[in-house]
């Protein structure tokens, strides 16, 4: 047989069917798994959160020709976390569990995307949206009970709702600390089914330990305590007090500087006391060399009914003056326990030789 022969008839036949063989393995199709959630967002609707965590379930479907491995699972919030196998093989599906913890939800409705991370090609990120509100327990009407600017030996009262989504008996609530000497406070049920009406009053005394807050010198003074609501079920609420206690009288200015003067010259300086309670001048302690006028009747004052103020005028007799004034006026009124001091301050000038011989 001719090698021409043995080339068409074998070799060249044998290498055209290798090469097909190598193109056909060369393009077979590659096999992927490929994953379909059962659903893209579940909705828990309002979840009652003394009632503990809730669950919901997905599924979760290999439709490719290759095992699918779940590599992680973030649900992005503090409140949910997703259970489910790490592999799901084809054609099978694997199931999934939701766990809602209600008691870190935000109280209004919130929304959060968890991503399903793959080891397939075709389907590496899977995105599931979860939607859930908070139900308290108890809720109340403000976050914190504010009285804003007060005045002591004053009664100040405020009114706040509170609700229960949970029948109990409501003999059993407690408002602590039981005792407080400034706050007192009551619980009626109100018209409305599950809501309560809480009144608080508020009235800060002069007397004993606090005497010191109300000096009238100082700056106005804040006061912050917490008040905490107990149910019968061990589960509680707080609510924080505030207010800012003026102080009963206020001077303007806070101190007299008549600084420095000559003799033959009885300057003269003026202040103001003013409260938002009407009050009287007690009495007035002053060096003998000091005069103190009340003038309200003949500067005509503010007329703003929120505000009582009285005006003085301070005289310094200054030829029975030692030549440095350093001395302290004490005010006692009505409306404080401690005087109002006033610090008064001034120097007398020498004469010189000059101005004798004149």
């Amino acid at each position: 047989m001719s090698k021409r022969r043995i080339l068409t008839t074998f070799i060249f036949p044998i290498l055209l069917v290798s090469l097909l063989i190598i193109v056909l393995v060369n393009n077979q199709p590659e096999s992927y798994g490929l994953l379909e959630l059962s659903e893209e967002r579940i909705d828990f609707g309002t979840v009652p959160e003394w009632k503990g965590q809730v669950t919901q379930t997905f599924f979760a479907r290999n439709t490719g020709k290759k095992t699918i491995n779940i590599q992680n699972i973030q649900t992005g919030c503090s409140y949910a976390e997703i259970n489910g196998p790490k592999t799901i093989q084809p054609d099978s599906a694997g199931t999934f569990n939701i766990i809602l913890n209600p008691q870190y939800l935000p109280d209004n409705e919130t929304t959060t995307t968890a991503i399903l991370f793959t080891d397939s090609p075709k389907t590496p990120q899977l995105y599931l949206t979860i939607v859930a509100k908070a139900r308290r327990f108890a809720s109340l009407s403000a976050d914190i009970c504010d009285f804003g600017e007060i005045l002591p030996e004053i009664s100040y009262e405020k009114h706040i709702r509170l609700c229960v989504n949970e029948p109990l008996n409501t003999e059993e609530i407690r408002l602590l600390p039981p005792d407080y000497p400034m706050l007192t406070w009551k619980l009626l049920p109100d018209s409305e089914e599950n809501y309560f009406n809480v009144t608080i009053q508020l009235k800060m005394s002069m007397i004993g330990s606090h005497i010191d807050v109300f000096n009238p010198v100082k700056h106005d003074v804040l006061f912050s305590t917490l008040l905490t609501i107990a149910f019968p079920n061990k589960r509680t609420l707080t609510l924080p007090v505030t207010a800012r206690i003026l102080k009963p009288v206020n001077v303007v200015p806070e101190s007299l500087s008549f600084g420095v003067v000559n003799t033959g010259i009885n300057p003269s300086l003026q202040f103001t006391l003013s409260s938002k309670r009407d009050f009287q001048v007690v009495r007035i302690q002053m060096p003998k060399y000091i005069k103190v006028v009340d003038i309200s009747k003949v500067v005509k004052l503010e007329t703003d009914s929120s505000h009582y103020q009285k005006k003085y005028e301070v005289t310094w007799d200054v030829e029975n003056s030692p030549i440095l004034l350093r001395e302290e006026m004490q005010i006692t009124t009505s409306a404080t326990i401690t005087p109002i001091r006033i610090p008064i301050y001034g120097y007398i000038q020498a004469e010189t030789p000059s101005d004798q011989d004149e």
